[in-house]
């Protein structure tokens, strides 16, 4: 496959007209043009998720924006009042914390990492549109890595709007192209030959240059998470943080790859493009794998806050306990349960637990029909997810985890939960609006051939073993953020 991509690649670089000619990039070089920019530190996290670079292919499928959500009557989707409620117990005042240190950290375009807050809608982040081919060639070039098909790059370059562009631009790409397919000593003759000419930005000409570092130890320059932001900059640090996240899982570096998936997946939903939407699902695979030797992980580096098992204490009990220490706390406990390998296991007394810091959350992106399960600002996981169909458009907003209900039955109808006309799965969780109930919330479903698809009449869709998983480790109260 490498094989056929460095092949595809002589076409590219037959239109951007190359010369050979040049001096070397020494480090001296490097080091100028990076001092440019503001960087990523190389022990930090990388942002970027379960690419694939040349070689590594995902199959990618665009979701299309929809229309605007307006809210629908209540009613028209079960609501939470049935079976029993359970109520959380209050928070107690603060006695003490123990926290491990989490992984070091870089303000990366998907966000800043603020503790347990969560990121703005990607609505407000503000793109530099006054170049419509950079965008479109940072679409190009990203679906180019991802798919391993550089055919369309290449179009795009010969016959689109890429030939319109300074031939500095052309060469940037064609040299990151080569770096990306390990033509290290060619990219480095277009660096040299390209530094000081029209048509490339300093962050561009820094990011070709970390291109030509191995993949595994590159000092990735940061794309701003402020003012405007260069989409071909954005596409070229994805497709890098890409290579080192995937880098850093064959090391076995769970920690930071999982904070590189996680941040991938988030910048992506960010970008000014589509979402590619399969690519997102396929990262998020990648995610789970690191998460799970990381977040889920009882030896995982993540902040935390330790408690020491009680004589003839049960999870229900601790979690009582470490709320009347630990008032800004929100757990439950499927999620001490999942964080320190608990599940289908038992615990002693005298064990010492973890007990995550960073508040649990949920983003569901529509367009991506996406769910993302976080910790503060960290993606753990990631499902596909049924939206509402036209007509029931499902509420952009924010919303916080009421009841949350087994095998629920359709309140709005009388139908017992199995019933043939109940379309509800597994579970419920209900989506409470200013704290008050809505018609709307996370359920699992009896078809689970509509799950990617506009199908709810507003509710967010699941599949069974899914919603079974957000519903064992998501407490009540936790944010729910609806967002284009």
């Amino acid at each position: 496959m490498r094989g056929f991509v460095v092949v595809a690649l002589g076409a590219i670089l037959i239109w951007i007209g190359l010369s050979t000619e040049g001096s070397k990039v020494d480090a001296a070089d490097v080091a100028e043009v990076r001092a440019d920019e503001p960087l990523v530190d190389v022990d930090a996290p990388l942002g970027f998720g379960n690419g694939a670079a040349p070689g590594r292919g995902a199959s990618v499928e665009a979701a299309a924006p929809g229309p605007s959500t307006p809210e629908p009557a209540i009613g028209t989707e079960p609501e939470a009042e049935v079976i029993e409620t359970v109520v959380a117990d209050p928070p107690v005042p603060v006695e003490r914390q123990v926290q491990r240190p989490g992984p070091p950290t870089t303000d990366s375009f998907a966000g800043a990492r603020r503790g347990g807050s969560t990121t703005e809608p990607r609505a407000s982040v503000d793109f530099d549109a006054g170049d419509r081919g950079s965008e479109e060639l940072a679409r190009v070039l990203l679906e180019a890595w991802i798919t391993e098909e550089p055919s369309q790059l290449s179009a795009f370059m010969t016959e689109g709007e890429g030939t319109e562009m300074p031939a500095a631009r052309q060469q940037l790409v064609g040299g990151f192209w080569e770096a990306l397919i390990g033509k290290v000593e060619a990219a480095r003759l277009r660096f040299d030959a390209i530094r000081g000419q029209e048509g490339v930005s300093s962050t561009q000409l820094a990011l070709l240059a970390a291109a030509i570092d191995p993949p595994g130890n590159r000092a990735v320059p940061r794309v701003a998470s402020s003012g405007r932001i260069e989409p071909l900059a954005l596409s070229m640090q994805m497709i890098l943080l890409g290579d080192e996240a995937r880098s850093l899982m064959e090391v076995r570096d769970y920690g930071r790859s999982a904070v590189a998936w996680s941040d991938l997946i988030q910048m992506e939903l960010r970008a000014p493009w589509a979402p590619h939407r399969a690519a997102i699902l396929r990262w998020g695979e990648s995610l789970e794998q690191a998460q799970g030797n990381h977040r889920l992980a009882k030896g995982g580096n993540w902040p935390s806050y330790d408690v020491t098992v009680g004589p003839g204490e049960y999870l229900t009990d601790l979690r009582k306990r470490v709320l009347r220490q630990r008032s800004d706390l929100l757990i439950c406990t499927g999620l001490i349960e999942a964080t320190n390998g608990l599940v289908g296991r038992y615990h002693h007394p005298g064990d010492v637990l973890r007990i995550p810091t960073d508040r649990a959350n949920v983003i569901v992106d529509l367009d991506a029909r996406a769910v993302l399960y976080r910790h503060g600002d960290e993606v753990v996981r990631v499902w596909d997810c049924g939206i509402g169909k036209a007509g029931h458009e499902t509420p952009l907003g924010t919303f916080t985890i009421g009841d949350k209900i087994e095998r629920p039955p359709l309140s709005t109808e009388g139908l017992p939960y199995g019933h043939p006309d109940n379309p509800l799965g597994s579970r419920w969780l209900a989506l409470l609006r200013d704290g008050q109930k809505s018609s709307y919330g996370i359920h699992g479903t009896r078809d689970p051939d509509g799950v990617g698809g506009e199908v709810s009449l507003g509710c967010i869709r699941m599949r069974n073993d899914d919603v079974n998983e957000l519903f064992e480790i998501l407490p009540r109260g936790a944010e729910v953020i609806i967002q284009r």
